[in-house]
């Protein structure tokens, strides 16, 4: 998951890694890559779960899933090639739907297209804004990721992570808890499918 320092992407990943180790017989591992200042810089969240203890903690190098959660990372950072064939890739993006794929560089389409990925698309931010959160989309692109997964029935998945809301927010005051409800509510509704063209445009 390619987040930005202080989108909340790091923190509700390290809630999901949670919610997996509590719900599932998987274990389960968090490992986080950040600079310094955090804030204002690109954050990386590595999230490894399965039926096998896991004994040592490293970047994962072939993943069933890849977020950008941020669509300026497409030209910085090499995040498609991460996935291994038949994943899923889940951008944030601030187009409409029919330009999703042709605003994707080149690069990225190709390897989308070697690998037989599966492309979502959402405008968190829009979904985040609209619920009064900001540029806070954690929320929105954990709601995404469980719903694409399948790791969990996604009823319970939605309910723990209402719950992990509660318990990290709720310090906070009851409107940033309603907040990011309201964001959680209005995701799925606002997920689409991406087709993916067999064929490389001229």
């Amino acid at each position: 998951f390619y987040g930005l320092g202080s989108d909340g992407t790091v923190g509700s990943n390290k809630n999901t890694i949670k919610i997996i180790g509590e719900e599932t017989p998987n274990f389960a591992q968090g490992y986080f890559v950040l600079d310094s200042r955090k804030a204002g810089s690109y954050t990386v969240s590595h999230l490894r779960f399965g039926p096998r203890r896991i004994r040592s903690a490293y970047r994962i190098r072939r993943a069933s899933f890849v977020a950008c959660h941020q669509p300026q990372f497409l030209d910085r950072y090499e995040m498609a090639e991460l996935l291994q064939p038949g994943g899923t890739f889940l951008l944030n993006a601030p187009w409409p739907e029919s330009e999703v794929w042709s605003r994707l560089p080149g690069e990225v389409q190709d390897v989308l297209r070697e690998r037989g990925a599966t492309l979502y698309a959402i405008d968190a931010q829009r979904v985040a804004e609209e619920a009064g959160l900001g540029r806070y989309i954690s929320s929105v692109m954990q709601t995404c990721f469980f719903a694409l997964s399948g790791v969990l029935p996604r009823d319970l998945a939605l309910t723990r992570i209402r719950q992990a809301v509660e318990k990290t927010y709720g310090k906070r005051g009851g409107e940033v808890v309603r907040r990011n409800l309201a964001a959680i509510d209005r995701t799925l509704e606002n997920l689409r499918h991406v087709t993916i063209p067999a064929v490389a445009a001229s």
